[in-house]
């Protein structure tokens, strides 16, 4: 599976703050190791001087501008007494937190201890959230299981609580133990341990213990580990044989702890859990992160998401405060039918199937509960079945006692479309067919929409569909007003990690009024069709330019070379990094020594996790080996030792990236550029689905009193604008404002409009991400001339704008250029269509004018 460039990043940020954590700790040993031959007390203040590697490692990443928290390292110890190296990783509903933490094991294993195999403890806050990670991992074909899989040589075995493993089971596999955190807590009595099965006596980890009667072995075991739980011989408090425990066992092993949702175990009882098992390493997963408890090492939004088509968005509101609830459920159950038939046209037009659920929220569950008065689960049947649903195959209960779900909702065989809950699907569960909320509880009704909204927002195959109800999360409200509503979905998207996304909640009913805003009259009747960039479909036809598909799989990356490492000097590489270095003074003490180049202590290479940090370039993981290996080789040659080589190899792997990078974006170039020549790319009109159309209206949210629409120079309507309102603020007042000012008093604009940015309309090239244009507008005069025009300020004249730059030269070049046996498709097709990149400069309004002419 493909990671989203969000994911990507974030695993990139997770991988040099590893590396800070392996130099500080490499650092930290190779001091210490000087420090033998010093005399106590002096060794032990000079050692005590030094600090902690996990807390020297934060520091260096918050320095590099690699870690977004801005606050000083949060205390975790472990049974040592030492910190434990943790991170958070703030990513929000929807986001892949769990594919992202398969990623990521491989990658700290690797990093820190230059292992594939060890030992994890995958901990979850609840007993939905555990039956689905334990579905993801069992499944081979998951990507979850996939990537532990790829990190592992294929050398994955999983483990539940009670289930037995050896010391070389740790050693020679990659060994993921999911447990729920209720399950580790430990508590004690007043003269006894009350533990639960954790931290009981168990046969099943003999050989991570020494023989009980060995007492050097066993008083070893105890220094080397200080905090093993020992029966207490006799009440009289002296440390009997140590407890052959899972608790034990896993203090032994020091895992690598992944923490799904981090912020259920911010007490300071479960952070003091959490230490004792002496974890090598602590990954934290959440969307609601605590600064006070979490180092934050990553931050991403809901609009990472939302431009990476994860998530459902707009948010669509329906609430009545005057509604009964049966009136409700028949609107929230006619939009489920609605968007069923929107999805089955999709489904015979692009091949992708979406069958829409709503989920039900009601006030009672339970079998005696059912009182006339609350809203029960039984009452919602009855009324589904009035309403002509057929609800033995189409309805599953799922409450505290009743649950009727299984693991086939995403089939094309499951006949589920109505889910009725209270509180079994708060969180831990997500499906992408699940598009309607329908709130029927009355005194709850806040809190429940709060909690339930982020159930309904991720988008079926991260991706959007060409219809825009199908890209919605709906959202229907009995008894509640529209004004609580919103407050409560603003609420809900905090608590999901997307608070960025407030103002995406378009409300009916609200003091935000949903404006319909018409084309202007001499336009209402005018066909606006635009061209979007092409493939040949194979069949005679064309389709809509697919970058993986049509771009990147023929780009020949087996035949990629990195040729930088015949002239490479990795002392040059790293000159600019800093990084501290100690060293003694004459007085004895330890002293930092300037800025010096950075440096890794490995005397080792990693080729597979070189070559694994290059997948978000190179797909194909051999492929990144063998240009690894080649760099090697070549570095050896020029007689570069491997210590040398493993000392620079994240500075190497910057080199590899900048070269390799440029290659691929000239072949996938080249191939666009090839295929555009020889008429398989197109950008014409094909008269069908594939060809963009204007839409005959528009709406906008506004506010009476608060918002007003934009007004030209004169302070008087807009004149040429296509459609007859745009709200002020909605354009920056850098250059769109301007610009669109200077064509609503321009004679040679029929009309012109201000795209949606991220809307329909975008220009695929030979990149990933569209290309998504500011303004169209037709040019008057003789002729239907069309002139697209993207404005860039000063600063942003980069590589990005080159890009853009070339890609619409490219286009507006295969526009105009007459294909053999062409015809007129429509009356009103554009003679031509034109681009402009219009930079923030003086004379911007003279160059924009003769484009217009």
């Amino acid at each position: 599976m493909r990671l989203k460039e969000y994911q990507l990043e974030t695993l990139d940020t997770l991988d040099k703050f590893v590396d800070e954590l392996s130099f500080a700790r490499d650092n930290h040993a190779t001091t210490i190791k000087a420090l033998a031959g010093v005399q106590e007390p002096t060794r032990s203040e000079l050692i005590a001087n030094l600090g902690d590697p996990a807390i020297a490692a934060w520091n260096a990443a918050r320095q590099q501008a690699i870690a977004m928290s801005p606050h000083d390292w949060r205390n975790l110890e472990d049974g040592y007494g030492r910190q434990v190296p943790h991170v958070c990783l703030q990513l929000p509903t929807g986001s892949g937190k769990t594919l992202i933490a398969g990623h990521a094991v491989g990658r700290v294993l690797s990093g820190l201890d230059k292992v594939m195999t060890g030992f994890v403890l995958w901990i979850v806050p609840s007993e939905a959230i555990y039956k689905q990670t334990r579905i993801a991992l069992r499944d081979r074909g998951h990507p979850l299981r996939q990537a532990l899989e790829a990190a592992s040589g294929g050398r994955v075995k999983l483990l539940e609580k009670g289930d037995d493993f050896t010391a070389a089971d740790v050693e020679n596999e990659l060994s993921i133990m999911l447990l729920m955190l209720q399950s580790a807590r430990q508590t004690r009595g007043d003269s006894e341990q009350k533990a639960l099965k954790v931290f009981r006596e168990s046969g099943n980890y003999g050989s991570f213990f020494p023989d009980a009667d060995d007492a050097t072995a066993m008083a070893a075991l105890r220094a080397a580990v200080p905090n093993l739980e020992s029966y207490d011989l006799g009440g009289s408090g002296d440390a009997g044989g140590v407890i052959q425990s899972l608790g034990n066992t896993l203090r032994i092993v020091r895992p690598l702890v992944v923490l799904d949702e981090g912020h259920t175990a911010y007490s300071i009882e479960r952070r003091k859990l959490l230490g004792t098992f002496n974890p090598r390493f602590l990954l934290e997963l959440t969307a609601t992160p605590s600064a006070e408890h979490s180092n934050i090492l990553v931050k991403i939004g809901g609009k990472r998401l939302r431009d990476a088509e994860m998530i459902k968005l707009p948010i669509q509101l329906v609430a009545d405060d005057k509604a009964q609830w049966k009136d409700t459920l028949k609107a929230a159950l006619d939009k489920r039918a609605e968007l069923e038939k929107q999805a089955r046209e999709n489904h015979a037009r692009s091949g992708q199937f979406i069958r829409p659920i709503m989920l039900v929220r009601v006030e009672r569950t339970g079998k005696d509960q059912r009182d006339g008065v609350h809203i029960h689960t039984e009452d919602v049947v009855d009324a589904l079945n009035d309403m002509g649903v057929p609800t033995e195959d189409w309805v599953r209960r799922q409450t505290a006692t009743v649950k009727e779900l299984g693991n086939d909702l995403m089939s094309d065989t499951s006949q589920v479309r109505v889910i009725i809950t209270k509180d079994a699907l708060r969180e831990g569960w997500d499906c992408p067919f699940a598009y309607v909320l329908a709130l029927l509880s009355k005194t709850q009704a806040r809190n429940a929409l709060t909690q339930m909204i982020g159930r309904v927002l991720r988008q079926p195959e991260a991706k959007r569909t060409g219809i825009n109800d199908l890209n919605s999360a709906w959202v229907f409200c009995a008894d509640l007003s529209v004004k609580d509503a919103v407050e409560s979905i603003r609420t809900g998207l905090e608590q999901e990690g997307m608070g960025d996304l407030k103002t995406s909640i378009k409300g009916e009913g609200t003091p935000t009024e949903t404006r319909r805003v018409e084309r202007r009259a001499d336009f209402k009747t005018e066909r606006i069709l635009i061209p979007r960039v092409t493939h040949a479909d194979g069949k005679g036809g064309f389709r809509e330019l697919d970058f993986d598909m049509d771009i990147l799989s023929e780009v020949k990356f087996d035949a990629l070379t990195y040729d930088k490492a015949a002239t490479l000097t990795l002392d040059d590489l790293g000159a600019e990094r800093r990084a501290a270095r100690f060293d003694y003074s004459d007085a004895g003490s330890i002293e930092r020594v300037g800025v010096v180049v950075r440096e890794t202590l490995a005397n080792s290479i990693d080729k597979p996790d070189l070559a694994r940090r290059l997948l978000g370039l190179i797909p194909n993981p051999w492929i990144g080996y063998k240009l690894v290996d080649q760099a090697v080789v070549t570095l050896k040659a020029r007689g570069i030792d491997e210590t040398e080589i493993a000392k620079g190899r994240i500075d190497l792997l910057d080199s590899m990236r900048v070269e390799l990078a440029a290659k691929v974006d000239v072949e996938a170039r080249a191939i666009f550029e090839k295929k555009l020549a020889d008429g398989v790319i197109a950008f014409k009109l094909t008269g069908t689905k594939t060809d963009w159309e204007m839409e005959d209206w528009t709406e906008i949210e506004f506010r009476p009193g608060d918002d007003k629409w934009m007004r030209n120079a004169n302070d008087d309507d807009l004149q040429l604008s296509l459609f007859e309102h745009i709200k002020d603020g909605e354009l920056n007042e850098t250059l769109e404002k301007p610009v669109a000012l200077f064509l609503d008093g321009s004679g040679a604009i029929a009309w012109w409009w201000r795209l949606t940015s991220r809307g329909n309309w975008g220009l695929q090239g030979w990149r990933r991400h569209k290309v998504y244009p500011d303004f169209l507008m037709r040019l008057s005069g003789d002729g239907r001339r069309m002139l697209v025009l993207e404005t860039k300020g000063k600063q942003l004249d980069n590589g990005d704008t080159a890009f853009k730059r070339d890609l619409m030269a490219a286009l507006g070049d295969a526009y105009a250029k007459p294909s053999p046996g062409e015809i007129e498709l429509f009356d009103d097709s554009p003679d031509s269509v034109k681009f402009k990149m219009l930079m923030q400069e003086d004379d911007w309004r003279t160059d924009l004018a003769s484009s217009v002419a």
